[in-house]
């Protein structure tokens, strides 16, 4: 007897289907797992969690930067750079 977990997986927030599974469900899944070890699932996760843990820095890096070179990029340093360069 098969019982087909395709609605369920489609309903649930992350769904994770075995690769070995039906057809249906590998299509339905979110996630698919390629080896039949559920170890994989944790190992995901923490790879997810660093993914996300490295954008976030990204972002923290690329707006304190942008704050500051803007202004650069914009002449804020213009006045005090231009009464040297005048002859």
């Amino acid at each position: 007897m098969v019982i087909n977990d395709a609605p369920a997986l489609a309903q649930a927030d992350v769904g994770i289907a075995i690769g070995s599974g039906t057809d249906v469900a590998k299509e339905t899944g979110n996630v698919i797992l390629v080896k039949d070890d559920l170890l994989d699932v944790v190992a995901g996760i923490q790879i997810a969690k660093a993914t996300m843990r490295k954008i976030t820095e990204n972002l923290i890096w690329a707006f304190g930067y942008n704050t500051l070179a803007i202004p650069f990029g914009m002449g804020v340093l213009y006045p005090f750079v231009a009464q040297f360069s005048q002859p």
